[in-house]
């Protein structure tokens, strides 16, 4: 068993996601390099609805990634100090993790903290969203 694991309420989150999305996810959090806590797979419609209207997401219900099921996005955040942590080095940190497992898995992710995928990540974009990740073409 690895330093860091999914816990039961992650686990539950994972499983509403596509099976590639779930093992880049396993893969990621059993190298041991950073703690991790999966915060939301699947969404309904009423929470993409509220997330919408509060400008945490710029996409209606039923065209986001989350909406699908199983869900083709996953949301990420780093757990360090025993607390959630949504700071931009940490998630920065993260992303290159779990990118790079994806990538040595022929799993192709798109990470929101580069939505065009141009290999300048976060200063040339106006919307953040550092704990997420989604499939590419799907």
């Amino acid at each position: 068993m690895g330093k860091y694991q999914f816990g039961s309420a992650s686990l539950a989150r994972l499983n509403t996601c596509d099976p590639r999305l779930q093992v880049v996810m396993k893969a990621s959090i059993a190298q041991g390099i950073m703690d991790m806590t999966v915060t939301e797979g699947h969404r309904d419609q009423a929470t993409q609805d509220r997330y919408f209207s509060e400008g945490k997401s710029r996409i209606k219900f039923p065209d986001g990634k989350h909406n699908s099921y199983p869900s083709k996005a996953v949301d990420v955040a780093p757990f360090v100090g025993g607390k959630l942590s949504y700071d931009q080095r940490h998630c920065c940190h993260m992303a290159g993790l779990i990118l790079g497992i994806a990538a040595s898995l022929g799993i192709k992710l798109r990470w929101g903290g580069n939505w065009d995928q141009d290999g300048e990540p976060v200063t040339d974009q106006d919307f953040q969203d550092l704990v997420h990740f989604e499939l590419v073409g799907e």
